[in-house]
């Protein structure tokens, strides 16, 4: 059962995802990959939340931080928008946008976890 409601949370998590990257888009240009940095970032927040206020073997935290958190961060994506940036020659795009995404992702989870 618990399986089962991992890959619901998980498809939830990608539908928000996908929701959130087109409302993003909307007030951003598409030449920084804002969408993908707030969904990381956020996501970051909920599982620094979920690792100090659910146990690991709960199904609460498989469910949030395995199901929902995996479903709507994206690490391959970021990967894929850095190599673009590298493509495009955008090398200081490319580093701001590495440094953004670690540095307010950890701030984010340290946030939530102390919370």
């Amino acid at each position: 059962m618990i399986l089962i409601l991992i890959m619901i949370s998980s498809g939830v998590g990608a539908v928000l995802r996908h929701v959130t990257n087109q409302i993003i888009s909307k007030f951003f240009t598409q030449s920084f990959p804002f969408a993908t940095l707030i969904v990381n970032v956020v996501g970051s927040f909920i599982i620094g939340l979920c690792a100090q206020y659910i146990a690991e073997t709960s199904h609460i935290y498989s469910i949030l931080a395995i199901g929902f958190c995996g479903g709507y961060t994206t690490f391959s994506t970021h990967i894929l928008e850095v190599y673009e940036r590298y493509l495009l020659k955008s090398y200081k795009q490319m580093i701001l946008y590495i440094a953004l995404t670690v540095i307010l992702s950890l701030t984010a989870c340290y946030i939530g976890y102390i919370i």
